[in-house]
C-alpha cells in the first residue's frame, strides 16, 4: 500500500497541475474508441463455426415423393463428392411427428466437414460454399438452395420465424400482389453490405386461375371457376379420403385419391376431364 501510495500521489499531483493535457488525452482516447467501434463488423447474430453445412433445397411445390426422392439422392451424392465433406445425411419432406409442416418439396442435408488442415490449399468455407452452390444450381436448375449451419439454422428460425438471420414479412389478401411485391423488394447478392444470399418463401398460394378460363363458356355450361379448379386439383394432386392409422400407434397417413396416371399425364388428357355442373332448379311461388 505504501508503494502504491508513493506512485499514485505524484501522478495525481501532476495530473491536476496539467488538467488541459489530461482532458485532451481523454478526448483523444474517446475519439479513437468511436472510430474503432465504427470499423467493427456488424451482424444480427454472432456466428460460431460449427464445422458443418446445413443445406436446404426447395423443389417445385407440386413434386411427388417418388420424383423428389430421386433428386434428393442425386443432390446428396453431389454434396458428398466434395473432398471437404466427411459425410451427408438427407431429410426429405416432413418428420413423422408433424412438428415441421413441410411438404415433399422440402429437402435438408446435414454435411459434417473434415478438419480444415485436410482441405485443398488456400480454400476456406466461403469458397467451399460458393463452389458447392454453383455446382448445385448448375446441376439442378429451378431449385433454390440455402446454406447455413445446424445450430445456426435452428436459432435463426426461432428468432425470425424463417430459415434466415433476417426476414421481411408481407401480409395481404391478394397473394399474386404479395408475390410480385416480394420479388421487387427481394435483395440480391451484392446489393447490401455483409449480405450473401436472399430468397423468398411462399407460405400460401392461390389456386384460383379463373382468368385462364372463358367466362361466357363457363356460365353457359353452368360452371363456376371453383368447380373447374376443384376438379383439376383433385384429379392431379389428389384429395384426402380419410386417414389410415397404424395399429398400436398414433401414427396415421392420409389416404389420397386421384386419377390414374394416363388420365392426368398430359394437357390433352386434362382437357378431356369431365366436370360435374351444378343443377339449378327454379322455385315457383305458391299463392
Amino acid at each position: 500500500m505504501r508503494f502504491l501510495h508513493r506512485i499514485y500521489m505524484p501522478v495525481l499531483a501532476r495530473s491536476l497541475a496539467s488538467r488541459r493535457i489530461v482532458l485532451v488525452g481523454a478526448a483523444g482516447l474517446i475519439l479513437m474508441t468511436v472510430i474503432a467501434v465504427r470499423l467493427l463488423g456488424l451482424e444480427f447474430l454472432p456466428k460460431l463455426e460449427e464445422g458443418n453445412l446445413w443445406i436446404r433445397a426447395t423443389l417445385p411445390p407440386t413434386i411427388s415423393l417418388q420424383e423428389g426422392n430421386s433428386y434428393v439422392n442425386d443432390m446428396r451424392k453431389l454434396i458428398a463428392s466434395r473432398p471437404e465433406v466427411e459425410s451427408v445425411v438427407s431429410q426429405h419432406g416432413r418428420p413423422d411427428d408433424g412438428t415441421d409442416a413441410a411438404g415433399f418439396f422440402n429437402a435438408e442435408f446435414f454435411a459434417p466437414l473434415k478438419p480444415a488442415k485436410q482441405w485443398p490449399d488456400g480454400e476456406d468455407k466461403d469458397e467451399l460454399t460458393s463452389k458447392l452452390l454453383a455446382n448445385l444450381q448448375d446441376r439442378f436448375p429451378g431449385v433454390e438452395f440455402n446454406f447455413s449451419q445446424y445450430l445456426q439454422d435452428n436459432v435463426s428460425e426461432a428468432v425470425s420465424g424463417v430459415k434466415g438471420e433476417n426476414s421481411i414479412k408481407l401480409y395481404g389478401n391478394d397473394l399474386q400482389s404479395l408475390t410480385d411485391t416480394a420479388n421487387k423488394i427481394k435483395i440480391r447478392p451484392g446489393h447490401g453490405a455483409g449480405h450473401y444470399r436472399s430468397r423468398g418463401f411462399h407460405l400460401a398460394w392461390s389456386a384460383d386461375d379463373s382468368d385462364r378460363y372463358r367466362p361466357r363458356t363457363s356460365r353457359a355450361l353452368r360452371l363456376a371457376p371453383g368447380d373447374i379448379n376443384t376438379t383439376i386439383r383433385t384429379a392431379i394432386g389428389g384429395d384426402s379420403a380419410g386417414d389410415l392409422y397404424e395399429p398400436g400407434s398414433d401414427r396415421h397417413f392420409p389416404i389420397i385419391v386421384r386419377l390414374a396416371p394416363q388420365y392426368r399425364r398430359s394437357a390433352e388428357a386434362i382437357q378431356n376431364l369431365r366436370i360435374g355442373a351444378r343443377v339449378r332448379t327454379a322455385s315457383r311461388k305458391c299463392r
